[in-house]
């Protein structure tokens, strides 16, 4: 995918990111790797989604000098240029306020692995970050060691962070996440939630490795129509 092409999907997913309740007005934040370049391209900070084109996009280099773009880019930039230096496996990184998931960063409890398909792309219990201001290398640093090699990070007090091979993977994810945390508040009114058994979400995990981690490696996917959405 060409650089121009990238920037126009970042903004396509930013927008999808508003309309489907991952964010609402300028919260969160969202960055694409270019693996041919190394280049990045992120959100502006303070951007209005619905307003968004390419060339709002900012593009700037793995250490997060801006290299292209007429904005200033997100806050978050500290933190998508250091998973993306430590991730190789990682092109995308998507920083959401979805409300249930945020809520569990509330009461700092992590969401278990509830649904089939959380646990594929998830791999397990997504663990809950200590409240720090954000936006510094320090919360970088902070956010960073506790995703570890996982998909994603709940922050105190804050909202989350999820992480993947491109944009469309990374977009699921989140949704994952966001569907877990909802149908865990639910099943908790009925009852108690039970568990998906730990070797059973290590290998409906490994199941999903072995299907897309050849994407970390490759160009991402074509963009689809609106009509495949």
């Amino acid at each position: 995918m060409r650089l121009p092409e990238l920037r126009a999907e970042v903004a396509r997913y930013a927008k999808k990111m508003s309309a489907s309740g991952l964010v609402r007005a300028t919260q969160g934040n969202l960055s694409a790797r270019d693996p041919d370049s190394g280049l990045i391209c992120l959100t502006p900070s303070g951007a209005d989604y619905d307003l968004l084109t390419a060339d709002d996009i900012v593009v700037v280099d793995a250490e997060g000098n801006v290299v292209e773009g007429r904005w200033k880019p997100t806050t978050e930039l500290p933190l998508h240029t250091l998973i993306l230096r430590r991730r190789p496996d990682v092109h995308c990184v998507m920083h959401t306020h979805s409300p249930y998931t945020t809520a569990f960063g509330v009461v700092y409890q992590p969401v278990p692995m509830i649904l089939q398909d959380s646990a594929l792309c998830l791999g397990g219990a997504v663990p809950v970050a200590p409240y720090r201001m954000s936006g510094t290398p320090e919360f970088a640093e902070m956010i960073a060691d506790t995703l570890g090699s996982g998909s994603a990070v709940i922050w105190g007090n804050h909202g989350a962070m999820v992480v993947g091979a491109d944009l469309a993977l990374t977009y699921a994810t989140a949704h994952a996440l966001e569907d877990s945390a909802h149908i865990y508040a639910i099943a908790a009114q009925l009852g108690t939630p039970v568990h998906l058994p730990d070797d059973e979400v290590a290998r409906l995990h490994r199941l999903w490795r072995e299907h897309y981690g050849q994407k970390a490696l490759t160009a991402r996917p074509e963009p689809a129509t609106d009509d495949q959405e």
